[in-house]
């Protein structure tokens, strides 16, 4: 033993080092586990969003395949138009029933996306 620091000495400073050093591994376990549920909090709220996410992309393909339907139902109907008034009444019918179609498909999306917000938002409420 170094005869600069008689026992007594050492022995308080290794009692004070052992007292900081299980203080600071309690306090970065208590900093992990908090980053731990952080983490599980926000990887939950992306589970949710990416879930709802894929129902939003499955819900605009359909409407694109409607529409592309829609599209070709009403071309074959123009090949069949007997004169230019019932040409004409194919094209304003189709366009009327388009801009109906195209605006609820826009309303159901954006209540899809308020709903997937309000449920992130809530499940970050909830897990606090």
């Amino acid at each position: 033993m170094d005869p600069k620091f008689p026992n007594e000495i050492s022995q308080g400073m290794r009692s004070a080092a052992e007292t900081t050093l299980a203080k600071a591994r309690e306090a970065v376990e208590r900093y992990m586990q908090e980053a731990t549920r952080v983490f599980s909090k926000v990887d939950s709220t992306a589970q949710t969003a990416q879930a709802s996410a894929r129902d939003a992309t499955h819900k605009a393909v359909g409407y694109a395949e409607a529409n592309i339907t829609a599209a070709f139902d009403f071309a074959q109907a123009l090949l069949k138009a007997q004169n230019p008034q019932e040409f004409l009444k194919l094209q304003q019918s189709f366009l009327e029933k388009q801009a109906e179609r195209v605006g609820t498909q826009m309303r159901e999306l954006g209540t899809a996306a308020a709903s997937v917000a309000s449920d992130a938002a809530a499940k970050m409420r909830g897990q606090e």
